[in-house]
């Protein structure tokens, strides 16, 4: 394998010349030598690992560009969409280090929309999920925790590297608070998306340039005041569809929400837009240098799958609909 290996790193650092068996031999010695001394579990030299999973980005991603990714400190909180968002990341990037953070595990009911098997039932997500991240790339180093009372979770923000962009894909109201307090404590962005039936609600929060922003746009006044566990059931319900913005959504996605805990278990999410949420956050972390650099504060976007693909199919037989855009 090393030997098929070593010819593919050749072919991607001169396509243009037809390896010589010494040529091959020289290169598979400096390659194996450095990986030998850094004991890599793969046989090849870290640098050897990062140009082979990388060569594809090649013109797409600039060295400069994708050298910048690599060293972008994210934080992903909530490995359902989040799992989706984070080894999409972890495709593009090749990350040196990345924070993943889910107390639960994973029930038979998550397989409709994680990538996991069978066998991922009963475990961890986090540790699912860290597993998945290092055979992606073993030289990332991936902090996983269960824990996510304040304490750990600053730690997650502060130690072993400070975080730059939190990505927010937890269903907890509280924690997300929580969120947003240390984001704006420490001016950084936050991004999140939301997989609502056939919809995806991308949400930028930029607590980088404005740290009086208000949390999720100002949707709800004094959101941060608003003592979530005094809320009644009919109340939380509400309080969600302010925020979400459920008015871009089916009649059938309002009625699951109000059918929560009599005709059904659970928020229900599909497996399709919960993977289309998760790339979208992935290539807005990627372009993060673009929104950054951008004055502008903060966007939300809404997209309908089932509009686009009617877009695609039938162009002259639906009827356009309006979409609020983003506006970063």
């Amino acid at each position: 394998m090393i030997g098929d290996l070593v010819k593919e790193l050749f072919k991607i650092r001169h396509p243009h010349i037809t390896p010589s068996k010494a040529a091959l031999n020289n290169l598979e010695k400096k390659v194996t030598s450095v990986a030998k001394k850094h004991k890599s579990l793969h046989g090849l030299s870290k640098k050897a690992i990062y140009e082979l999973t990388t060569a594809r980005n090649r013109n797409l991603i600039k060295p400069d560009q994708q050298d910048a990714l690599r060293t972008f400190n994210v934080g992903f909180f909530g490995m359902s969409v989040g799992s989706h968002a984070v080894l999409s990341w972890m495709l593009v990037s090749r990350a040196d280090i990345v924070k993943i953070v889910d107390p639960d595990t994973i029930d038979a009911s998550n397989l409709n929309r994680l990538r996991f098997g069978w066998s991922a039932v009963g475990k961890y997500k986090v540790d699912v999920v860290k597993q998945q991240l290092q055979d992606m790339n073993p030289n990332c180093s991936v902090i996983a925790t269960k824990k996510t009372d304040v304490k750990y979770v600053e730690q997650i923000f502060d130690t072993q590297g400070p975080i730059e962009a939190v990505v927010d894909e937890i269903d907890n109201f509280p924690a997300k608070i929580l969120l947003r307090k240390l984001a704006r404590q420490r001016g950084i962005p936050l991004v999140s998306a939301a997989d609502v039936g056939d919809n995806v609600m991308v949400d930028i929060e930029r607590y980088d340039i404005d740290k009086n922003y208000p949390f999720f746009h100002g949707r709800e006044a004094n959101l941060e005041n608003i003592e979530l566990s005094q809320l009644t059931e009919p109340e939380l319900k509400r309080l969600i569809i302010k925020l979400v913005g459920f008015e871009h959504n089916s009649e059938e996605m309002v009625n699951s929400l109000f059918g929560i805990g009599a005709s059904i278990p659970t928020w229900p999410q599909l497996g399709p837009t919960a993977s289309i949420a998760g790339g979208i956050v992935a290539t807005l972390l990627k372009k993060n240098k673009t929104w950054r650099n951008s004055k502008k504060v903060a966007g939300i976007m809404y997209r309908s799958m089932i509009y686009l693909l009617q877009i695609l199919i039938v162009p002259n037989k639906i009827e356009r609909r309006e979409h609020k855009n983003c506006s970063y």
